[in-house]
């Protein structure tokens, strides 16, 4: 069915064995990998989706400032009903499993702790330090201590430990910073500095924290000197498992498909490792007509505004108001004739089409989209990416790219059936066309 392929996926990465080999130093030579699997869809909702993405945009693009300080702190958080992947971790001697929220947007890895003044409802127990052997707190001197953002860095003393109080668009964690084991993929990892959190609030879908995956100090990734990932995510048409993979397992088969283009940093933002991943998207095609996307379109303003990320935690794609302007100018030019435009308001979509006579939309051929990436990557997307039939009856078709204020974000569902890799080291994103049941 047609809606299908648009349904809002959470995944659950399955840790492979009770007992965990423990590893303390980087991983390049130790690869591992997890299974994601899909815990719900909202296939019908694609209303809810959009809503979902349009807080977490509200966050993606903050006002503009000409603090580095600020300009930082706001490029380490993500909302935290936002994200799309629940992934499965066990924390602790003995372990304690729980899911978190997976997000490449963030870096901070953060539980509830017990005792909790302030805590959302979470679906298993909360991790109590006084029951765990491998917990200690983090040295108000250490290094991860000091990368906190400013914004959010509490007094930090011998009893209270490297404080924080992180403020999301919608709710907030506050707690201190403190070092355990965390085990994911089959493999443990000795003394990762994860956030205790004590008081909490807001949405956070099901689960009992965030693993940050982005490329600040505090993630995962960095942590553990990972120097890349990957992941395959399988389309809502298929059923089965979708592998991630860390370190030296995380590669792009070569071959024609395979497509690369570098990781771009944002100049506003004084670090070299600021959390999200950016590309430089550098021209779109519909159909046959190129649009004239200028290095103005979707790149960086003076202040740090703008720029394109590929975001884990965001369902659809948006684009800057002058890139999403060209696009549906060209659909509608294209599409003249073949499609009636009718109100998308009921799905949150912005450009939606109903079929002449009542036939089955997919039976009508539409303009195709490529995009064009720093490189010469060029990505076509599969049309379901990006145009895809919204009603039960398959009459009723919407583009699922929206237009946004600030940043553009390029979400999970246009990266569907696609081996995508982030090579940290080599400062790449590769992607490519795959079976990910192969993978």
């Amino acid at each position: 069915m047609a809606s299908t392929a648009l349904a809002v996926l959470t995944f659950a990465v399955l840790i492979i064995g009770t007992f965990a080999p423990v590893m303390t130093a980087a991983i390049d030579n130790h690869g591992f990998r997890g299974s994601l699997t899909r815990v719900h869809t909202y296939s019908s909702n694609y209303s809810a989706a959009v809503h979902r993405d349009t807080r977490r945009l509200a966050f993606l693009a903050p006002a503009p400032t000409t603090s580095p300080a600020i300009a930082l702190a706001l490029q380490a958080l993500a909302e935290n009903g936002a994200g799309a992947y629940h992934v499965s971790l066990s924390i602790g001697t003995p372990p304690l499993a729980f899911p978190a929220i997976l997000d490449t947007g963030s870096d901070l890895v953060w539980t509830q702790c017990s005792p909790c003044t302030e805590c959302f409802a979470q679906p298993t127990p909360l991790y109590d330090p006084s029951r765990s052997s491998t917990f200690s707190t983090l040295p108000c001197a250490s290094q991860l201590c000091r990368s906190l953002p400013s914004p959010f860095r509490r007094a930090c003393n011998a009893s209270g430990g490297c404080a924080y109080d992180y403020r999301y668009v919608v709710g907030f964690t506050a707690g201190h910073l403190a070092a355990e084991t965390l085990a994911i993929g089959g493999v443990s990892f000795r003394d990762v500095t994860f956030g205790c959190s004590t008081a909490n609030g807001g949405y956070m879908d099901g689960t009992s924290g965030i693993l940050g995956l982005g490329r600040g100090p505090l993630s995962l990734v960095s942590q553990l000197g990972i120097g890349r990932f990957s992941y395959c995510l399988r389309s809502d048409s298929d059923s089965g498992a979708s592998p991630m993979l860390f370190g030296s397992l995380a590669n792009v088969t070569t071959g024609d498909g395979v497509q690369s283009t570098p990781l771009v940093h944002n100049p506003a933002v004084p670090v070299p490792r600021a959390p999200y991943y950016y590309v430089n998207l550098t021209g779109v095609r519909v159909g046959a007509a190129d649009l004239p996307v200028t290095p103005a379109t979707f790149g960086f303003t003076s202040t740090g505004a703008g720029g394109v990320i590929v975001d884990s935690g965001t369902t659809f794609t948006y684009l800057a108001e002058a890139g999403y302007d060209m696009l549906e100018r060209a659909f509608l030019a294209q599409t003249a004739g073949l499609l009636t435009r009718v109100s998308g308001a009921r799905f949150d979509f912005d450009l939606c089409f109903e079929t002449v006579g009542g036939a089955d939309v997919d039976a009508v051929v539409v303009p195709g989209l490529v995009l064009s990436f720093a490189g010469g990557a060029v990505y076509t997307v599969p049309r379901r990416s990006y145009f895809d039939a919204v009603d039960e009856e398959g009459r009723v078709a919407c583009l699922l790219v929206l237009q946004t204020g600030g940043v553009s974000v390029i979400g999970n569902v246009m990266l569907m059936d696609m081996h995508v890799l982030y090579d940290l080291d080599g400062g790449t994103m590769s992607f490519a066309p795959a079976d990910c049941a192969t993978v």
